[in-house]
């Protein structure tokens, strides 16, 4: 990991700024320079890869994803992904590098570089008055960066014990520091006062949302990653507020019912918006955009049969848009069923309907479940056929409900892992889920808490720093 810290501090691609990820990458290296004006610091804000692929070892971790003969098959082949499907903890062999904590690593160390020297630094072809706006930015992206690692490679948060590990966490640029994991009560309490910070950097009238490039946050941005730290950290009242005051500021979402298929005969070819969903960077609804997987053609998976029963499939859209039995290669998975997210980029990081769904948990977990039936109404509405307005009867029955939508909404982005590892730390009931390991035919079981919902840490990490060894 050292190796990528000194790359980044020593070369720098100038990127072009647009939307297109084609537009993005496809830019030949000019030359290697050290990264030291407003500009150059804008250009490396504006790396539009910090959005790639993230995530994607608990992908077969999440309880709503499902293996049959067939669909395993498509995984057999990578041991970190068996390893993960059985729910192993340690799923990486020695020697073998794990390209999501690489990833995070580099981007905090990008942002730590970035806020050492912003301060100080010569403008270049950069208007000097938006200097705070860099400043701001990379103080949030590093707070991003530091809540999506601590929930890969630690338990959850619990306030009653906010000693338990959490992940190491650099703040500034020092290529041999070897730290060991700071708390999870530090590190939730410093990814908190970064965004603080930022927003305290940031006008009032700055943008809600950094539409042009979505990778990047806006101030209903912070605001909805607040709520969802909120919401994480028990904090309900806040997520409340934080959530209402980021919708606020931005709510678009699309109505499914306006979505379909570019080709209704082959599904795995796109639906019929263009490239808004192909290009992640151009779907309105995402509020602050990662990644995890386009398209789920190979390799896939399949839905969970619990997560299948949830579905109203003659009514919802999203059944209609995200499931199907038979794979971009023509592979018959009958009688299950294979999520897709056809020719598109799947959004695993904040999003309009995310915000909606912390927003209403947040007011059913704080009695006010009338007002959570509002918003998940709104939601509904716009992804139903035929809709009937729910009612609300208790704030229990409807926090269930909350919960059933978070797992069909948020499909595919592995979400529902970590709203599983939070649920059993609030004292929510909490399921033990099983499997079938499909090489041993043995049935594999994950209680509630276990080190399955976590990552370790990768030997080869641990390797190059000792101190990451507990």
């Amino acid at each position: 990991m050292k190796t990528r810290y000194i790359y980044s501090l020593l070369t720098f691609l100038i990127l072009s700024a647009c939307q297109n990820p084609d537009e993005f990458l496809d830019v030949e290296p000019t030359g290697y320079i050290i990264p030291s004006t407003l500009e150059e610091y804008d250009k490396l804000l504006q790396n539009y890869a910090i959005l790639r692929s993230v995530g994607t070892n608990v992908r077969y971790m999440d309880p709503d994803v499902y293996h049959n003969d067939v669909s395993f098959a498509s995984i057999s082949s990578s041991a970190p992904s068996v390893n993960a499907y059985a729910w192993k903890h340690d799923i990486f062999p020695p020697g073998v590098s794990d390209n999501d904590y690489n990833d995070f690593y580099f981007y905090i160390h990008t942002m730590n570089y970035i806020l050492e020297a912003v301060d100080g630094a010569e403008p270049g072809n950069f208007d000097p008055s938006k200097r705070n706006v860099l400043k701001a930015e990379a103080l949030a992206q590093r707070a991003f960066e530091y809540f999506l690692v601590v929930n890969e490679y630690a338990h959850h948060y619990d306030s009653t014990n906010p000693d338990k590990p959490g992940v190491a966490m650099p703040l500034s640029v020092d290529l041999q520091a070897q730290l060991g994991r700071s708390s999870l009560g530090v590190v939730y309490q410093q990814i908190l006062a970064d965004l603080y910070e930022a927003l305290s950097l940031l006008d009032d009238n700055y943008q809600a949302i950094n539409s042009y490039a979505n990778f990047r946050p806006g101030r209903a941005s912070i605001y909805a990653l607040i709520a969802e730290i909120n919401l994480y950290m028990g904090d309900f009242d806040l997520a409340v507020d934080n959530s209402n005051t980021a919708l606020g500021m931005y709510n678009f979402l699309y109505d499914y019912n306006t979505v379909d298929f570019s080709d209704p005969s082959n599904p795995w070819a796109g639906y019929n918006n263009g490239s808004l969903w192909f290009s992640s960077t151009l779907n309105k609804e995402n509020i602050w955009n990662r990644f995890n997987y386009w398209s789920f053609n190979r390799p896939f998976h399949l839905y969970a049969p619990g997560l299948e029963a949830l579905y109203d499939k003659d009514n919802d859209r999203r059944w209609y848009l995200f499931a199907t039995q038979t794979s971009s290669a023509g592979v018959d998975v009958s009688p299950n069923y294979i999520y897709m997210y056809a020719n598109s980029e799947r959004c695993n990081g904040l999003s309009v309907p995310r915000l909606m769904l912390t927003n209403a948990e947040a007011k059913a977990r704080t009695g006010n479940g009338s007002g959570a039936i509002m918003v998940l109404n709104r939601l509904l509405e716009n992804r139903l056929l035929n809709y009937t307005p729910l009612i609300h009867a208790d704030d229990a029955t409807t926090l269930q409900m909350i919960k059933d939508e978070r797992r069909k909404e948020l499909a595919g982005s592995s979400l529902n892992l970590y709203d599983q590892k939070r649920y059993h730390v609030y004292g929510d009931i909490v399921p033990a889920f099983t499997r079938i390991d499909p090489e041993t035919g043995n049935t594999i079981t994950l209680n509630p808490g276990d080190d399955g919902y976590v990552v370790k840490i990768a030997q080869a990490v641990r390797d190059q720093n000792p101190n990451l060894n507990y």
